[in-house]
């Protein structure tokens, strides 16, 4: 009787990054349908899903010559008032907390 030799073949590299990309690949699937279905759990769980909730109106659209009106900015205290509460909201704090020393139009 004849005992065959049983010898360990190497994967080539080919086979090595093929099988390297599809395990990529089938993880990220797999991620995107766990992070679709916990979406759709909660999204029941809340009572509402961001698609069914009401429609968002669009803000009105800011006015197009304001670029021109800070460059002419007859009123020069209206500019200044608007920007300062500008900054103060992004602050959080009070437009007596701030001072501005100059604007300048970039």
């Amino acid at each position: 009787m004849k005992v065959l030799a049983t010898q360990a073949v190497e994967p080539s590299f080919l086979q090595v990054v093929a099988m390297g990309l599809v395990t990529v690949f089938v993880v990220l699937i797999c991620l995107i349908i766990i992070i679709k279905l916990m979406g759709a759990l909660m999204g029941n769980r809340t009572g509402s899903t961001p698609a069914a909730s009401a429609p968002v109106p669009a803000a009105p659209a800011a006015p197009a010559p304001a670029a021109a009106a800070v460059s002419a900015a007859p009123n020069k205290q209206q500019l200044v008032a608007a920007i300062s509460a500008a900054i103060a909201e992004e602050m959080g704090s009070g437009v007596e907390h701030i001072k501005i020393h100059s604007i300048r139009r970039l």
